[in-house]
């Protein structure tokens, strides 16, 4: 059943949704039903190559600082909406009483600086328009009695990633990412972005990075499976002045998916025309795929 809404989250000490009465029910409810919702494991490990994680022996607090929980009635209106961070105690877990009835629970987990906005059912936003590595989970449940639910959280996002081989100048203070087709804004329902976003990033260079190379990440939520960005990474001085710039046309993005180049940013490559050597590779890992080009 299609379930429209709008929810507005605020952060707070142990963050809840600002919904008046109904927005913190506490304890059992007349009539209701003790239910326990836990996430039980993610689809897919986490973007971090260095990491030596399973889906087995990961520990949710490696993976996600913020996860929220959100409870809609079959009506379309708001039962309840619970943030967590990772501090806190239980994180992964909801356990409140609720009457007998159908529900939809949507479960977003994500790295990000403050709660994601609710706009619609079908339609998240997250502070600032900004995007990390995200997972999310989109289940229909019907209470009639005492129950608990595992959930499996799936990863959301496609992953950006630049390898810069040649050293970094001196006078290089930020990369700045300008990226197009992919989306800031996620759909919990269908899984993929739902607007056309026009997304900037920027990754601060400190000095201890000058004269070698280095990695920049950026992340989107592509549209379906056949998305493409148009990225633009600047190097700026102290001034925001571009250093040098780069083009990068018809990046391939796939949920799950780090599409990665790597090569000389700053410096000619190794083609003797003196133009960029550009190749593409296409490497799957199991748990994570990289589609590899050199620049």
């Amino acid at each position: 059943m299609a379930l429209s809404l709008l929810i507005s989250f605020i952060l707070v000490s142990c963050e809840k949704a600002d919904l008046g009465e109904k927005g913190d029910k506490g304890g059992k409810v007349e009539n209701g039903v003790n239910i326990k919702i836990c996430i039980s494991k993610f689809e897919q490990i986490p973007f971090d190559e260095s990491a030596s994680l399973s889906r087995a022996t990961t520990d949710i607090k490696n993976i996600c600082t913020r996860i929220s929980f959100a409870i809609y009635k079959a009506d379309g209106s708001v039962y309840e909406v619970k943030n967590q961070q990772v501090d806190d105690p239980g994180f992964g877990t909801l356990s409140i009483s609720i009457p007998e009835g159908t529900y939809r629970i949507i479960v977003i987990a994500h790295c990000g600086l403050g709660v994601p906005t609710f706009e619609a059912g079908d339609k998240v936003k997250f502070k600032d328009n900004k995007v990390t590595d995200t997972f999310y989970c989109c289940q229909d449940i019907m209470v009639t009695k005492d129950s608990s639910y595992n959930l499996e959280l799936k990863r959301a996002v496609s992953k950006f990633r630049l390898i810069v081989d040649d050293s970094i100048p001196s006078d290089v203070v930020q990369m700045k990412f300008y990226y197009t087709g992919g989306s800031s804004t996620f759909n919990p329902v269908s899984g993929y972005g739902c607007i056309n976003s026009r997304q900037t990033e920027s990754r601060v260079v400190t000095s201890e990075m000058h004269g070698k190379g280095c990695q920049f990440e950026v992340f989107t939520f592509p549209h379906g499976e056949g998305d493409e960005l148009k990225v633009t990474v600047t190097a700026q001085d102290a001034s925001g002045n571009p250093v040098c710039e780069k083009e990068f046309d018809t990046v391939p993005i796939k949920r799950n998916v780090i599409t990665q180049y790597k090569g000389r940013f700053f410096t000619a490559g190794d083609n003797p025309s003196g133009g960029d050597n550009i190749t593409f590779n296409l490497i799957f890992d199991g748990d994570w795929s990289d589609i590899d080009h050199s620049y």
